[in-house]
């Protein structure tokens, strides 16, 4: 009998990166989500439609695949969790919290038919993702801790793959790059000898593989969008044809790669190759992909723990260069896209209380460090770079 998975889930990332990837692991896979669209069209067909972006194009069909509307029909998702062999999402990870009562009633369920223990994996950007979701279901009371560890193990993930959005024929379409990266904490699964989804990457120590891809392609895809958006480019595959732009955030995320390389011990020969990577997937030919979307969000992006100040923060605490990757944050208080809500935010925050504080109370950075003094540096340089374009 075929494997059995349950993914939440059925957007871009759902269904063009971890439900392709349950599919050629060979799970028949079940979809949770709440957008009747997609869960007609998967279910009309058994199944949906990818765009090798690597391969001119080249149309594929992930099949044996349903899809559940979770809140119209809980007892249908109720019923997949209980007879499911894997769980994982891809929800955001704003919306573990929505999700964890359907799967807590779930797992409820395989408790007290005494199921055999279940990998739930969060695939989410988000460190300590699966963690998290343990908490959520944890936090609404349905299932003791003991229960619950009896159940089900959360390995946390890293995640990262060229997964876009676009349209064929008038009809919303996903496309999907060959290159991907899915790593998991081999020490929290069910069984730490046994790999439950192909072509994953499994290691003992998740955090160093979390921070790299962070620090490196996180930081560096969201400090291209920042400053284009200062030199007025609207397409970010525009700012890497730009060389002189390009150049820089190569050496931006190499000046990341540099703490990582200290703080884990990687070659600087797989980091550079790891930024190649990077920065060549972000230049897919025929790929577009909006500044507006690689740089939403400007708030969560500059807080302290977040991948424009924490590698910044580190870096000064080494007393290791950081010239390049400050000017991200600098940039990061220019975005004013008024199509983006924290961009709004901050503008209105700076208009209130000034940049400087903004600084503060966004980053976290004290006001009498030299690294506050090169932010307002170079966030005056680039406000005039700006003006000057604008005027």
């Amino acid at each position: 009998m075929k494997k059995s998975a349950v993914h939440f889930g059925s957007g871009s990332i759902g269904r063009g990166f971890i439900g392709k990837l349950l599919h050629d692991s060979g799970y028949q896979v079940t979809m949770l989500d709440v957008d009747d669209s997609i869960i007609s069209s998967i279910n009309a067909i058994g199944g949906y439609d990818l765009y090798l972006i690597n391969h001119n194009y080249q149309k594929v069909f992930i099949d044996q695949v349903s899809a559940i509307n979770s809140l119209k029909d809980t007892q249908g998702a109720i019923d997949a969790i209980k007879d499911a062999d894997i769980i994982t999402t891809a929800v955001l990870a704003t919306n573990l919290e929505k999700i964890a009562p359907i799967l807590s009633k779930g797992l409820k369920a395989r408790l007290q038919l005494r199921k055999a223990k279940i990998n739930i994996l969060a695939c989410e950007n988000l460190e300590n993702n699966s963690g998290v979701l343990r908490k959520k279901v944890l936090a609404l009371g349905e299932i003791k801790e003991n229960d619950l560890e009896s159940i089900a193990a959360f390995p946390d993930t890293e995640v990262d793959r060229l997964v876009l959005k676009s349209e064929r024929n008038g009809e919303p379409a996903i496309d999907i790059g060959d290159e991907f990266e899915l790593v998991v904490d081999k020490t929290k699964l069910v069984n730490p000898g046994v790999e439950p989804i192909k072509n994953a990457f499994y290691t003992t120590d998740i955090h160093k593989y979390f921070e790299r891809k962070l620090f490196i392609i996180n930081t560096g895809h969201c400090w291209a969008g920042y400053v284009g958006h200062v030199y007025g480019y609207k397409v970010i595959q525009d700012v890497f044809a730009n060389k002189p732009l390009l150049r820089a955030t190569r050496e931006a995320m190499k000046e990341s790669a540099v703490l990582i390389e200290k703080k884990y011990g990687f070659s600087k020969d797989d980091l550079d190759d790891y930024i190649s990577f990077a920065l060549n997937r972000f230049m897919t030919p025929g790929v577009v992909d909006q500044i507006a979307r690689v740089s939403r969000n400007p708030i969560q992006k500059i807080g302290p723990q977040e991948r424009l100040v924490q590698p910044v923060q580190q870096l000064a605490d080494r007393n290791l260069p950081y010239q390049q990757l400050v000017k991200g944050i600098s940039a990061a208080l220019l975005f004013d896209l008024d199509t983006d809500q924290q961009a709004i935010e901050l503008q209105h925050y700076i208009e209130k209380n000034g940049v400087k504080q903004t600084i503060v109370h966004f980053t976290g950075i004290a006001e009498e460090s030299v690294l506050f003094s090169q932010i307002m540096e170079h966030y005056n340089r680039f406000k005039q770079i700006k003006e000057k374009r604008t005027n």
